[in-house]
């Protein structure tokens, strides 16, 4: 029975990290589309174009329903945190799985 029981624990194993490497592949394939995308931002949030933006938009010169999350005080900021602190989590997991390869 314990033979069983470990087969059966090894093949749910297999199953679950086949899937979740899916699942990152396809975010990662995602991630590379959207870096692009992602640097045209950053350019835009340390330009002069989005403090003219910045200030129309404290002088109420936007429309009402324009969605202008873009322009707050830590939206990109934050972002731009994150997408590093997320490239430095891959990078360690990276390096231990191939350390532990």
């Amino acid at each position: 029975m314990e033979r069983i029981d470990r087969i059966k624990q090894m093949e749910e194993i297999l199953d679950k990290h086949t899937e979740i490497l899916k699942k990152v592949e396809e975010a990662l394939d995602d991630l590379e589309k959207n870096q692009e995308a992602y640097e045209k931002l950053k350019e835009y949030y340390g330009s002069q174009k989005f403090l003219d933006d910045y200030e129309k938009s404290n002088e109420g010169e936007l429309p009402k329903d324009l969605k202008c999350g873009v322009l707050s005080e830590d939206a990109v900021f934050d972002l731009i945190g994150e997408n590093y602190q997320t490239a430095i989590r891959m990078l360690e997991l990276g390096t231990k799985m191939v350390k532990d390869h």
